[in-house]
């Protein structure tokens, strides 16, 4: 099993409430100067207390078991605005937000996520290339249908 794998089966493992989930675990560097990101996301916000807690056991638990050969850093944080979301339990608390989407048959939209329903999004985007003829119209799509999405930030 890749470090990856025990990690991400430790972190489930941490994670003590139903609203809290594993998003990704990301391994950067080499013996003696590793860098061990694990994502996590919630239904609602993630709070720091919850990342601090899983980044204590995860990092006694390291140690206990001397998986990992020299220095490292563990860093556990909510994935930020700017990370795809990965899962469509992510989608709920964006709707409202506008979302950049990638189907699979790389096509793009964006738009603004106007509900998740079961298994499908619905999106409010503009068509039309000249001013006055520019409308809104709905699209829906079924999460597989998605390859990427990830929430645009206007300033």
């Amino acid at each position: 099993m890749d470090l990856i794998n025990e990690v991400s089966g430790l972190v489930e493992q941490y994670i003590d409430n139903d609203e809290i989930f594993l998003v990704d675990v990301n391994i950067k560097g080499k013996v003696n100067n590793m860098k061990i990101q694990v994502f996590i996301d919630g239904d609602n916000l993630v709070g720091i207390d919850e990342c601090s807690k899983i980044s204590r056991k995860l990092t006694d638990e390291l140690e206990e078991k001397a998986m990992i050969e020299g220095r490292y850093v563990v860093e556990v944080s909510s994935p930020g605005v700017d990370k795809p979301l990965k899962f469509l339990r992510q989608y709920p608390k964006h709707v409202g937000r506008e979302l950049e989407l990638l189907t699979n048959d790389k096509k793009k939209f964006q738009g603004v996520l106007l509900s998740v329903v079961k298994d499908e999004i619905e999106l409010s985007v503009k068509s039309g290339k000249v001013k006055k003829e520019i409308k809104s119209e709905s699209l829906k799509l079924n999460f597989d249908e998605i390859e990427k999405a990830t929430v645009v930030l206007r300033f």
